[in-house]
């Protein structure tokens, strides 16, 4: 800690209770052994000054994981209103001084675009703090115009003057980032449906590979989340259901295509941007490590096994919820089982990895995909390797049914007398919205190879949204025991 020892920072006890406070933070499944700081730089010396932290998480279960923060050392009383993002404040050598993280603070978050726009190069205790742009200029105001954008999973995101997006990485991962490799290849492919990317950082230990540590994009302006929208359109459904309630899938079927806040047509349309998403990254421009593979039988076969042993995993748990599903195991299986040997499967491309509703942003212009990093609880690995597109179809289409549900739980409780008649409408509205979305998508991307025919394409879709109802279902059990019903429900069902 050579560049802090003037700053009279907390020892690691503090910064660790620190770290396991906030959202942002990986390890609250795993047992917490030690933290360290691995690396340190002071960035800007004032009052306050900005001082670079990366510090070692090490488990019980013998792994580690690294996390950067970014922390503001000031003489005397901190910001208003730090709640979470304060560190500790004391006595040091007769002066109060406080620690909190510097991202609270928009004059420190200023230094991070100036790095940016100027390509700095830092020298930390370890390592390197290297900057670069993608031709992009800094212009307009300064600091005061930054705010924080309000969410925060594994990154810090903030907005300048509704220009630019800045997010900081928490948790660094050496090698190659999905998020980066993504969007300058479809930026490059001519896919415009992203928010661009405008500059990035990267953290590189002595002798280490680099990792992704902040990342710059152009700010969406009136944008609204896809989960939000279909959210809207699910709540006027339900009180129309309740107000004139439909006998039968036919009358609930018009519901949904005759209400008001219909979702058929954003449904369709945002077939059709995932399609050109899929397109794109089959350009002969991407670079060799990016560009489509055939689908070989062998590539089938091992889904098919990750598959089976995802099932059995869950099965293997023992709550009493899982004993009709393992009646069912046997038509689950066969699903799986339909991918080996399949002819024509299309192409393996590298997708989007965490495709839901959750995860697309619908402005004046139309769809924007957002947050290429992937399931963030997958090694990098196996995030940056080559699918099938029809993954992300599936999750997407899973999406549908968990808004439906939500919406659902919002309004009332499984023991209600409403549930059944409403989970039934819900179901209707997510049937028409994945067969909007399907059909809008198939008749995109079938041109060319990278689907391969519509029997296998189908095949494939059906057997990637099973698996993911399993991963649902044992997330469910572990996190929210009230929603499991609604992937265990898709499961049981004779034609998922």
């Amino acid at each position: 800690m050579n560049a802090l020892a003037a700053f009279g920072l907390p020892d690691t006890a503090v910064l660790g209770d620190y770290l396991q406070r906030q959202r942002w933070y990986a390890g609250r499944s795993r047992v917490l052994r030690e933290v360290t700081v691995l690396d340190s730089a002071v960035l800007q010396e004032g009052n306050p000054s900005l001082v670079y932290v990366l510090l070692g998480a090490s488990y019980g279960d013998g792994g580690s994981e690294r996390y950067q923060v970014p922390l503001a050392v000031r003489e005397g009383d901190p910001p208003a209103d730090l709640n979470e993002r304060l560190v500790s404040q004391g006595d040091q050598d007769g002066r109060t001084v406080t620690v909190y993280d510097a991202l609270a603070e928009p004059q420190l978050a200023w230094w991070f675009w100036q790095a940016m726009a100027e390509t700095r190069t830092l020298a930390t205790d370890s390592g390197e703090l290297r900057y670069r742009n993608e031709g992009w200029r800094l212009e307009g105001g300064g600091p005061e115009g930054i705010r924080s954008l309000g969410r925060e999973q594994s990154n810090t995101s903030l907005v300048r003057d509704d220009c630019e997006v800045l997010k900081v990485m928490r948790r660094i991962e050496s090698g190659p980032t999905p998020e980066l490799e993504m969007l300058l290849a479809l930026s490059r492919a001519g896919f415009t449906h992203i928010a661009r990317p405008l500059a990035s950082g990267e953290y590189v230990v002595r002798d280490g590979e680099p990792a992704l540590s902040a990342m710059l994009q152009e700010f969406l302006h009136n944008g609204s989340e896809g989960w939000s929208l279909a959210l809207t359109s699910l709540r006027d459904l339900y009180a129309n259901a309740e107000e004139s309630p439909p006998q039968d899938d036919g009358e609930r079927r018009r519901l949904v295509l005759e209400q008001g806040a219909s979702f058929q047509p954003e449904a369709e349309r945002l077939g059709e941007v995932t399609a050109d998403m899929h397109l794109a990254l089959t350009s002969p421009q991407l670079d060799a490590e990016m560009r489509p593979e055939p689908l070989t039988t062998a590539t089938l076969a091992s889904w098919a096994d990750e598959m089976t042993a995802d099932l059995d995993h869950l099965l293997d748990g023992d709550s009493p919820l899982l004993a009709p599903l393992r009646a069912r195991r046997p038509a689950i299986l066969a699903r799986f089982d339909a991918l080996r040997g399949l002819q024509d499967a299309g192409q393996a491309i590298r997708i989007h990895g965490d495709y839901h509703l959750g995860q697309v942003l619908r402005v004046d212009a139309g769809w924007v995909v957002l947050d290429f990093e992937g399931e963030p609880e997958r090694p990098l690995e196996l995030r940056r390797q080559r699918s099938s597109p029809l993954r992300d179809v599936a999750g997407m289409i899973r999406s549908f049914h968990y808004a439906a549900a939500a919406a659902l739980m919002e309004r009332c409780t499984a023991e209600s007398d409403d549930w059944e008649p409403l989970f039934l409408q819900g179901l209707v509205w997510a049937r028409a919205s994945s067969e909007a979305f399907w059909n809008a998508y198939l008749a995109r991307a079938s041109e060319g190879s990278l689907l391969g025919s519509a029997r296998s394409a189908t095949v494939l879709r059906d057997a990637f949204a099973l698996q993911k109802a399993v991963y649902e279902v044992g997330y469910e059990l572990g996190h929210r025991p009230d929603w499991v019903g609604i992937p265990l429900r898709h499961l049981l069902a004779e034609t998922p």
